[in-house]
């Protein structure tokens, strides 16, 4: 009898212990399968987030953003103008810089009407020298509205580049900068920039060529690294037409003075800047449509 308890009892502990690893393995494999789940959610919201902001920036390869094809129609020719030039090709915009001037020749960009907005404002941008020119070069504390009368004026504008930060980011390289009338940077020339990003989004793209004009051979200079103060700014303007449009070019000149004119005041044609810069634009044209848009001068018809 005593036996028969004994063994009773041992097959009842027995038991317990069978339920509870039983019970303490199948707890495991719940919580194992509660991380299994957890887990891919996590890596999906990632992958979520990892997707807009590459949706919101190009990638960045280390090459410029506008084409072969583009590029061909941005660049102008030097019709043997004998003048320093380093060419230095940006993620938006192209520059011909002048080392004896420390401003650019000339400064180059397409713009298409999905790069007239975008989330990268100027907010937070600093001027910067850039490094990729010889010494002397232009540096932020040459030119300083308080002590030499100018203020920083952009050939590619901010405005221009709000699509991309590294864009934006380069628009504020030194060598895209001039010294500017205050006035003149914050309204006639800024109603301009304006005017091109209304064309862009009209047209669909328009090519966009602008730089300083330097009448004088001993120009005015400011700051440390003396920076050649121009007398005028240029800007050409380009579209190859949208369906039936044709294409058309036009051009401007302002002079770095305080001016608060109409548009229509600063308007030339293109043959007219080229005759006053020494540069051919838009060679890329036929020779017939470029002779025939360069001689125009409509700025009601854009």
């Amino acid at each position: 009898m005593s036996r028969k308890k004994r063994s009773l009892k041992e097959r009842l502990i027995g038991l317990v212990v069978v339920l509870v690893v039983a019970g303490g393995f199948a707890f495991r494999r719940s919580l194992d399968s509660e991380k299994e789940i957890v887990k891919p959610a996590n890596k999906t919201v990632l992958a979520e987030k990892s997707d807009t902001k590459a949706e919101s920036e190009p990638k960045d390869d280390g090459s410029a953003w506008y084409s072969a094809e583009d590029e061909a129609y941005m660049v102008p020719l030097n019709e043997g103008l004998k003048v320093p030039e380093q060419r230095l090709n940006r993620y938006s915009y192209i520059t011909s810089y002048n080392a004896g001037t420390r401003n650019p020749n000339w400064v180059a960009w397409t713009l298409t009407a999905d790069h007239v907005d975008g989330e990268y404002s100027r907010g937070g941008h600093k001027f910067m020298e850039d490094m990729d020119v010889p010494e002397p070069r232009a540096a932020y504390s040459d030119i300083r509205e308080g002590e030499c009368g100018y203020q920083r004026g952009h050939m590619c504008p901010a405005g221009d580049n709000k699509w991309s930060y590294k864009a934006q980011k380069e628009a504020f390289l030194m060598t895209n900068i001039c010294p500017q009338n205050g006035d003149l940077n914050q309204r006639d020339w800024k109603y301009l920039e304006e005017a091109c990003r209304d064309w862009a989004s009209k047209y669909g793209k328009i090519y966009i060529v602008s730089g300083p004009v330097f009448r004088s051979k001993n120009p005015q200079t400011v700051g440390e690294h003396e920076v050649s103060v121009p007398d005028a700014f240029f800007k050409v303007v380009l579209t190859l037409g949208k369906k039936q449009d044709a294409p058309k070019s036009i051009g401007f000149i302002y002079n770095n003075v305080e001016g608060r004119h109409k548009m229509e005041y600063y308007a030339r044609s293109v043959d007219e800047v080229e005759k006053m810069t020494g540069l051919n634009f838009f060679s890329h044209l036929d020779d017939k449509v470029e002779n025939r848009i360069e001689a125009e001068c409509d700025l009601g018809s854009w």
